[in-house]
């Protein structure tokens, strides 16, 4: 049993939003079955995920007789900047999105407060380590997209680094891509209920007397790949279309940036060392997004962190670029190399010779072409490194245009983890 301010939680995994975060300002309480809007429009038939700042849930929308997903941000969080953000990126019926669509808008008041829900097409996150029997199959294709997608949101001045979660994110790594899964839209509340089962949920129990602030359980996120596996099997054959998911914390180049909250092992050089030195205001920029999007493309391609010990990273950056900057040399002095190795040129070939190996292993296509294209991204110098409309044209995607991806299945499914 868990204990966070005035909530009990009978549970101790982490398969759901902290009990505390439902407080003056804070989640909205959402209960299955119940309906958004004015006049009340969208039926919650489950949870898809959460967020730092947010819940996101499957709905009906009986007015265009569709489902789609509702982002429901905490009060506090909550202002039209996402949906203006969004906005920006709507496209026409012949264009190729590459940002998650926004249907529509508005606002909900809760105990809580006011909170700003984001209507949006349904869109499967790429759930690296869940327990989901799906996962995607990672071509050269599907890298290319989330490289164009990166490219198409730099084009029109924004700058995306400063996000985070596992299913809805808020920052360039691997969670914050998804899919399009248009076979969602169709499916009947009844038949999507049968397929999923009964919803799993988890039983609070509260010590103050703002009950209303809490809702009575908790769900667990549906296993939305799992549920088109066995209701839409023919969604795994065909062509995958990648979306970014979330621009909540995006801004626009030129204006002050928020204070980066991105994940150590996805945040580049210049956020990480920031971070390890109590300097949370550590400058990040466009530049930035590029070394996020290549762990983020590493974890994509073999499903594993390039950085995965947080005490580690900046030795394991200066590692793999064979490198130590000026500006880190009293942080090493302090805290010297273990195992006395010092980063060198030789050092770095040899990792990601070894790199390769692993990609090969993967099924990668090309690994060493692969290996080069993330060695160009992750420079610890941010004015070395590539723009993502330099990226798409790097020999790795050579041979692949926009209208490519059509025709070819890039989707496959797994019954083991």
């Amino acid at each position: 049993m868990s204990t966070d301010f005035d909530g009990f939680l009978f549970d101790d995994i982490e398969r759901h939003e902290t009990i505390s975060a439902y407080t003056s300002g804070g989640l909205c309480p959402i209960q299955l079955g119940c309906e958004l809007g004015s006049p009340p429009r969208y039926r919650i038939i489950g949870k898809l995920g959460y967020g730092a700042y947010s819940t996101v849930w499957l709905a009906h929308d009986h007015v265009n007789k569709r489902n789609v997903a509702l982002k429901i941000v905490e009060a506090k969080s909550s202002s039209i900047k996402e949906s203006s953000m969004l906005q920006r990126f709507k496209v026409r019926d012949t264009e190729a999105p590459r940002v998650i669509q926004l249907l529509d808008a508005f606002e909900h008041t809760s105990p809580n407060g006011t909170h700003q829900v984001l209507v949006m097409e349904p869109v499967l996150p790429i759930d690296l380590f869940g327990c989901s029997e799906f996962r995607p199959r990672i071509t050269r294709e599907v890298l290319r997209q989330t490289v164009a997608a990166v490219a198409l949101i730099h084009s029109r001045g924004i700058a995306h680094y400063d996000m985070l979660d596992v299913h809805i994110s808020e920052d360039i790594h691997a969670g914050n891509f998804g899919m399009a899964v248009p076979e969602v839209e169709p499916l009947s509340v009844v038949d999507i209920w049968n397929h999923t089962g009964r919803p799993e949920v988890l039983a609070t129990l509260h010590t103050s007397n703002k009950l209303e602030s809490f809702p009575s359980y908790l769900c667990t996120k549906m296993d939305l790949g799992g549920l088109l596996l066995s209701i839409a099997p023919e969604f795994t054959q065909r062509p995958l279309s990648m979306r970014i998911l979330d621009l909540g914390n995006a801004y626009v180049v030129g204006e002050c940036p928020p204070r980066a909250i991105t994940p150590i092992i996805y945040a580049a050089p210049e956020v990480a060392f920031g971070a390890l030195n109590n300097d949370l205001d550590a400058p990040w920029d466009q530049r930035s997004d590029i070394w996020s999007l290549a762990i983020c493309i590493h974890a994509l391609a073999c499903y594993s962190y390039i950085f995965a010990l947080r005490h580690r990273v900046l030795y394991n950056m200066m590692y793999y670029c064979g490198e130590v900057p000026d500006a880190w040399r009293e942080y090493v002095r302090a805290k010297p190399f273990p195992g006395g190795v010092v980063p060198g040129p030789a050092h770095a070939d040899g990792l990601w010779k070894e790199k390769e190996k692993q990609f090969f292993w993967c099924g990668v296509e090309n690994p060493a072409g692969l290996v080069l294209l993330l060695r160009r991204m992750m420079q610890l110098d941010p004015a070395k490194r590539p723009t993502a409309a330099e990226l798409l044209r790097d020999p790795y995607f050579d041979g692949l245009h926009e209208h490519d991806a059509g025709g070819v299945p890039l989707l496959w499914h797994v019954t083991e983890n």
